[in-house]
């Protein structure tokens, strides 16, 4: 066979070969990208009905944000916000169980970065409100694992909390002058401390730190965008009650703020407020 006749017959062979590999390579390429337009179009979904269930959320009406994060979950599973905020609709609505099943599965997607699972656990585990899982060693421990996680958490507060609940008063003088010390915006803190003053008879000395909690709850616009736990574009007022809602004693704190500008502001208010707790306080440390 002639030089030629092989050189023909190798470039027919090498002509074959290119047309083989393109058609199994289009055959390859179609389901791929039959598979990127469904998983954009997943995605897409996805951020849909989460985006619906945030607004559910901000708007108070849990029962429908709940549904649609379940609905979000199925899209993506291991989504951490999602879980978070489900948690949350569930422990506004009472629904406490839930709301630990959420987010104990929040932290097992993420053990050491889910410091909102470790605070929120913690959060539940103190709440006073009626039939929650009381349990004030739990509490705690989830407060200290949630600092452990993120020193800047806010959890100190809560241990703080968490220690004024257990009667431990000088633990939680010193842990909420620390809260106080870390967050000079805190409502919180000075609110407490005052309280610690007032039960040991040192009226002037409660005095200083109530007028100290009232005054921080001044509305102050942020000088940066302030979003309200991470994706709903807030006013003032929904910052604060989001802070609130991050303290075991948020619900008796926060109405401090009505005293704002009150000329009439008086020790009378004071004792009224720390009657208030006390009264708490004497059922639950007992």
């Amino acid at each position: 066979m002639s030089f030629y006749r092989i050189l023909g017959v190798f470039l027919v062979l090498v002509f074959l070969g290119l047309a083989t590999f393109k058609a199994f390579i289009g055959r390859q390429e179609r389901p791929v990208s039959h598979n990127d337009d469904a998983k954009k179009e997943n995605l897409r979904q996805f951020w849909d009905v989460y985006k619906q269930a945030s607004q559910k959320r901000s708007a108070g009406e849990f029962e429908a944000a709940v549904s649609l994060y379940q609905k979000a979950l199925t899209l993506k599973p291991n989504h951490e916000d999602s879980l978070y905020y489900m948690g949350n609709c569930f422990f506004e609505l009472g629904r406490y169980q839930d709301a630990i099943r959420a987010n104990q599965q929040l932290i097992k997607i993420n053990p050491q970065g889910s410091s909102r699972g470790y605070m929120q656990l913690g959060l539940i585990h103190a709440c006073l409100e009626p039939g929650a899982p009381f349990d004030l060693e739990k509490a705690g421990n989830f407060f200290q694992q949630t600092l452990q996680v993120d020193p800047d958490s806010g959890a100190l507060l809560g241990i703080g909390e968490v220690a004024l609940l257990q009667g431990k008063w000088q633990k939680a003088s010193d842990t909420l002058q620390s809260a106080n010390d870390d967050n000079p915006m805190s409502m919180a803190a000075p609110y407490m401390l005052g309280y610690l003053r007032y039960r040991k008879g040192e009226r002037q000395e409660a005095w200083r730190w109530f007028r100290l909690a009232v005054q921080r709850g001044e509305l102050k616009k942020p000088s940066l965008k302030w979003t309200e736990e991470g994706d709903v574009k807030a006013d003032p007022e929904l910052r604060w009650r989001a802070l609130a809602r991050q303290s075991v004693f948020g619900k008796y704190w926060l109405p401090l703020r009505r005293y704002l500008n009150d000329p009439q502001l008086s020790l009378s208010n004071m004792e009224q407020e720390y009657q208030r707790l006390n009264g708490l306080l004497n059922t639950k440390t007992r």
